[in-house]
């Protein structure tokens, strides 16, 4: 019986424009009226691009005391600040702000109200300083952050309750020109400048402490930053090389995703906007002191996007589809090791993953966790060991075997805090490929076991959280192969075969290993990840050393972006949308902290007929 929908088809969404991942992600910026005075150093408050307030800073000759309002389509000037300075920090709405902190020259404290037509002294600030990062919503939750005291970087935090300030925990890292969006009980703080270094460092406040989260993409200080804790934007400002930016940046609640650039890069200008749909960005400095004033906005109603949509847009009359972008994704920088190594075990994902053992030239037991901003040095492994193999999550991994003065047989488990003796393999050896989902659940295959090591090279062992069992053989035994995939679909690429390097693949399916298609480059060095042995990848190698990434899609070996460092040995984890890779050697003996992250993203394709 034919199917309804064979017959007569099936609906197709009509929208005009396409779907993005959230409100913030689809906005823009859009030119808006120039100042009436231009100048830099300005504080500024406001709910969006129709109701902001702009007031005091340098016009590029001196401070001056300026007060204008802006309705979305003219700034009009209204009653001066009692105190002029630039530098400034403020917070509030068009009608009810608070301007505070700043430059006369020289540090002040000084504190002034505003309620829609005149500015009132207020209680002071406990701490005099500058360049300082100010929150974005209601003035009686003022948030005074950071800044420039005497001496030095501030890393000291005020928060005000609509009469006097108190001083309250301070951040992790002092900083001055901080970005900061949202008020005294939550709020999200990032870059800033610690001297000489500029920052990608973010910060989170609960109303009782500051935790470290993700890091932002483009390190910069000066800037403007808009909307809640949960829900912001940051642009503009100074980046590390001292030149201005126009980048703009959103944050959902978890991750910071570039979005449209602001028309003119410029830094000592000042944000304003209690949301991430509608905000300003007025004044600042280029080479030069600016008047400029940029709107942005983002659409009311929006589409969000979803792996699987098909759609047809009316305006570009085309038909899309939204998957994973997998020949779109890209390599970045994350934090470095804190220990310079190669020949680690590694488990888990860019943002969540854990690394033990490692050299050369001997083995050692340090172990690290990453959480996709910095590694911490957590409980070390029992035993040392290099060149041993690694799998499962960054709460639930194996650490396989090894060889320091020998071929090690013993077998860890991780937990998310200790490292546990388990049973040991049948065969101890070393550099061998490995899969597996968690600590109850692994395998591992190949390597180099006790002379003669021709005969160790093809095993394969599976745990199954209390014993190791040897099964069925690689067709091809070798060292330095990489692995990808779980217990019972895994896949093994390259390696060193006794004389050179192979590009030879092998598939596991459970039960035995199936020879298949042939990578594009033949190589060794360990480094594989994926979550099953139809999308996995090998990266870097040795064959001398490269850096390239190779995807596999269950058919065919596809060249994707390159590592940013050529290396081989380093230890690698994660699926095809998110994994790391850190460590190695990049020439000779030796180890790296390098790591780098691997993100696949949601993209919007056209379908095209032939």
């Amino acid at each position: 019986m034919a199917n309804y929908s064979d017959i007569k088809g099936f609906t197709v969404q009509t929208l005009s424009t396409d779907t993005i991942a959230s409100q913030g992600a689809g906005g823009s910026w859009a030119s808006g009226t120039s100042l009436s005075t231009g100048r830099y150093g300005l504080g500024a408050s406001g709910t969006g691009n129709s109701s902001s307030l702009a007031f005091s800073g340098n016009n590029g000759s001196g401070v001056v005391n300026n007060t204008e309002s802006y309705d979305g389509s003219s700034w009009t000037e209204v009653n001066e600040i009692n105190t002029s300075r630039f530098y400034l920090g403020g917070q509030g709405t068009q009608t009810a702000a608070i301007a505070f902190g700043g430059e006369t020259p020289g540090k002040v404290n000084n504190s002034e109200t505003w309620d829609g037509t005149n500015w009132t002294e207020g209680n002071e600030l406990n701490t005099a300083r500058l360049s300082l990062g100010s929150g974005s919503l209601a003035y009686t939750e003022a948030l005074c952050v950071g800044g420039w005291k005497s001496p030095g970087v501030a890393g000291e935090v005020e928060s005000y309750d609509g009469s006097s300030w108190t001083e309250i925990a301070e951040m992790n890292t002092a900083r001055n020109g901080p970005l900061v969006s949202g008020d005294n009980t939550n709020a999200i703080v990032s870059g800033g400048s610690i001297e000489p270094g500029v920052q990608t460092k973010s910060e989170l406040w609960n109303g009782s402490a500051w935790t470290e989260t993700s890091e932002i993409n483009t390190a910069r200080y000066n800037g403007g930053a808009a909307g809640s804790y949960t829900s912001a934007l940051i642009f503009g400002g100074s980046n590390q090389a001292g030149t201005v930016d126009a980048e703009t940046e959103f944050w959902d609640g978890s991750s910071w995703t570039e979005v449209s650039d602001l028309s003119s890069a410029r830094n000592y200008a000042d944000g304003a906007g209690s949301s991430n749909a509608d905000c300003i960005y007025a004044g600042g400095y280029t080479t030069t002191t600016v008047a400029t004033t940029e709107e942005w906005t983002a659409p009311a109603t929006f589409t969000q996007i979803h792996e699987g949509q098909l759609y047809f847009n009316s305006t570009t009359n085309t038909f899309k589809e939204t998957i994973t972008d997998i020949p779109g994704a890209t390599w970045a920088s994350g934090g470095g090791m804190n220990t310079t190594r190669a020949q680690t075990m590694a488990g888990g994902n860019s943002t969540l993953a854990v690394v033990g053992g490692g050299g050369p030239p001997s083995g050692g037991t340090q172990s690290e966790t990453y959480n996709g901003t910095s590694w911490t040095e957590v409980n070390e492994l029992n035993n040392s060991t290099r060149l041993n193999m690694g799998a499962g999550a960054y709460n639930s991994a194996l650490s396989i075997g090894g060889y320091t003065t020998t071929y090690i047989a013993k077998a860890e488990s991780w937990n998310g805090s200790n490292w546990t003796e388990i049973a040991d393999v049948n065969v101890g050896r070393f550099q061998g490929g490995s899969a597996g989902a968690s600590a109850s659940s692994g395998m591992f295959f190949g390597g180099e076991g006790p002379s003669p090591w021709t005969s160790h090279r093809d095993k394969t062992e599976i745990w199954d959280g209390s014993s190791w069992t040897e099964v069925s053989e690689l067709n091809t035994g070798r060292t330095q192969i990489a692995g990808a995939g779980i217990t019972t679909s895994a896949l093994g690429a390259g390696g060193h075969p006794g004389s050179g390097t192979t590009a030879d693949v092998e598939l596991w399916d459970g039960s035995s290993w199936t020879e298949t298609t042939n990578m594009n480059t033949s190589r060794e060095g360990r480094m594989g990840f994926g979550a099953v042995n139809t999308s996995a990848f090998m990266s870097g190698g040795r064959s001398p050393y490269v850096g390239n990434t190779e995807f596999w899609n269950g058919t065919s070996w596809t060249e994707l972006a390159d590592l940013a460092t050529a290396r081989y040995n380093g230890s690698a984890s994660g699926s095809s949308t998110n994994g790391i890779l850190q460590g190695g050697s990049t020439s000779g003996v030796g180890g790296s902290t390098t790591t780098e992250e691997w993100t696949a993203s949601l993209a919007n394709k056209t379908i095209t007929t032939s």
